[in-house]
């Protein structure tokens, strides 16, 4: 410790001398007597203890802003349209300041993300090397700003586990934590914590969660709220709590609508519910009650949303959006936050059909209901790979079992099959299908018939590391539950496990054998 606060002060009179060039310049000789004087505790002001000359130059030195005037660097900087452009500065022969390096590297990164192809190369590039080291070596001296972006940047850039640069930059965060205000470590939580997950870098996530639950009171915006309950709350319980009381249930007249609404947000992505649930949802609909039809459409589309995640959704909300004059602009946008609200509006329809019993109209029209689901991702996992295959084998027959099943309640089946009382598959296309966006079949179900629904749960479905759905998730299984189905839930870390074919098919064998056993337990 003491020597990296010699470190910084010797730092620190360089950096006075360099901005102070008309005063007499201190003499070498002075400033390895200061830098080398032993560091003692004393209840006096330390700047009290400086040479008259130097304290007066700190004091005059404060008045300024820390920040440089834009220069050349800075522009070819942000004008930068190609990784090149920006490697050429290390060899250009312009000034580089400590924070040029740094920034330079935060911008490499944006423009790799826009050409992933070339990343790979690029980390090969000597002149990348170099860059790394550079910014390594002057750590210390980048502005607190730079420095949680830096770190967000070497995550996005993929660098090994052992990268040194990598962990330099961890280090110089874990000495700032006490320093950084509380928007950088509300920064961090947000595009950082998976990163320091993966990246094993542990002892660094548990102290940047320490000082978000201590500095808690310095949170002042709705928004990083809801970022930080959604990026964060689910690896801390104490942070989350800590989070749940804060400007909400003690100050409730003095919290606006835009805060409200954020956190209503976060807790049915997290499908997280307060400790006083009943007294925080009574506040929600006292606030959204009469300000709903204020709000822009597609934020009442994903408030109510929410509220339906949250089984807080009150029919009058329901008749707000389902309504025609209200739904019909936006059933026509094709953009992807458009397709976002339809998809939104489905579950809405499908929670009034599914969960108020009592709930009499307005609902989507027919034509809405049976459009098409988006495409799916191109991206395709090992689980939704397998999992089709391996029950196509059980089956024996391809009429016994439907697959990528498209519902009117706006989610898409894994699978679907049919059991008799003796839990035999039974053919799918003879029997009635009232769930499809185009309902098929003509033959009621005979008697004792069991229909299965097959639901795979990847990583995202759940929170963080846990076995506990998100709220899209959650919010997807108890509409397939209220349609009429047994589920059979197929989640990626119990899949992963399975290493033979024969295993798999046990394992979806045993899987129908539960859900049944526990329906006729009922």
């Amino acid at each position: 410790m003491a020597s990296r606060l010699v470190k910084e002060c010797a730092c620190l009179l360089r950096e006075v001398a360099r901005f102070a060039p008309a005063m007499a310049p201190v003499s070498r000789p002075r400033l390895a007597a200061l830098a080398q004087r032993p560091l003692t505790s004393s209840a006096t002001s330390p700047s009290s203890r400086l040479p008259g000359s130097l304290k007066e130059l700190l004091e005059r030195e404060q008045v300024f802003t820390p920040y440089p005037k834009p220069t050349e660097v800075d522009q070819c900087i942000e004008k930068a349209t190609r990784p090149e452009q920006l490697l050429e500065l290390l060899d250009s022969g312009h000034n580089l300041h400590h924070n040029h390096a740094a920034i330079m590297l935060i911008r490499l990164t944006r423009l790799l993300a826009e050409k992933p192809k070339h990343r790979a190369s690029l980390q090969q590039d000597a002149r990348f090397q170099q860059l790394l080291q550079l910014v390594s070596s002057q750590i210390t001296l980048v502005w607190h700003g730079t420095l949680v972006r830096l770190l967000r940047s070497l995550y996005a850039l993929a660098l090994p586990e052992a990268s040194r640069e990598l962990r330099s930059v961890e280090q110089e965060v874990r000495w700032r934590l006490r320093r950084l205000k509380y928007k950088h470590l509300a920064f961090l939580a947000e595009t950082c914590a998976t990163s320091m997950q993966e990246q094993q870098s542990q002892e660094l996530l548990a102290e940047l969660l320490t000082h978000l639950e201590r500095r808690w009171t310095e949170l002042d915006d709705g928004r990083t709220l809801a970022t930080l309950m959604l990026k964060a709350g689910h690896l801390s319980g104490s942070l989350m709590n800590r989070l749940e009381d804060k400007h909400i249930l003690n100050r409730a007249q003095d919290v606006t609508l835009p805060h409200l609404c954020n956190v209503v947000l976060a807790f049915a992505h997290l499908n997280f519910r307060p400790e006083q649930e009943e007294k925080f949802f009574s506040l929600v609909h006292e606030k959204l009650g009469p300000a709903l039809v204020s709000l822009e459409p597609a934020l009442q589309v994903d408030l109510v949303w929410a509220l339906c995640v949250l089984q807080q959704a009150q029919e009058a909300q329901l008749r707000a959006v389902l309504d025609p004059g209200f739904h019909t602009p936006l059933l026509e946008t094709t953009s992807p936050k458009g397709q976002s609200t339809f998809q939104k509006l489905l579950h809405i329809n499908a929670t009034a059909r599914l969960e108020h019993p009592g709930y009499t109209g307005p609902l989507l029209p027919a034509s809405a209901v049976a459009a098409q689901p988006p495409a799916p991702d191109q991206k395709v996992t090992p689980l939704q790979r397998e999992l089709p295959e391996t029950l196509k084998g059980l089956l024996g027959s391809a009429d016994r079992g439907s697959f990528a099943v498209a519902t009117q309640y706006g989610w898409v089946l894994d699978a679907e099959v049919l059991l008799d009382a003796d839990g035999q598959f039974l053919p799918l296309r003879d029997f009635v299908a009232p769930h499809l966006t185009q309902p098929a079949g003509n033959q009621p179900l005979p008697e004792g018939a069991k229909r299965l629904a097959f639901l795979r749960w990847e990583f995202p479905s759940f929170s963080s590391r846990s076995k506990d759905l998100m709220g899209r998730s959650a919010l997807a299984r108890r509409h397939v539950l209220a349609a009429g189905f047994l589920v059979v839930d197929v989640p990626y870390y119990e899949w992963l496990e399975l290493k033979s074919e024969w295993q798999k098919g046990a394992y979806l064998k045993d899987k129908m054998r539960k859900v049944v056993a526990e329906e006729l337990a009922k």
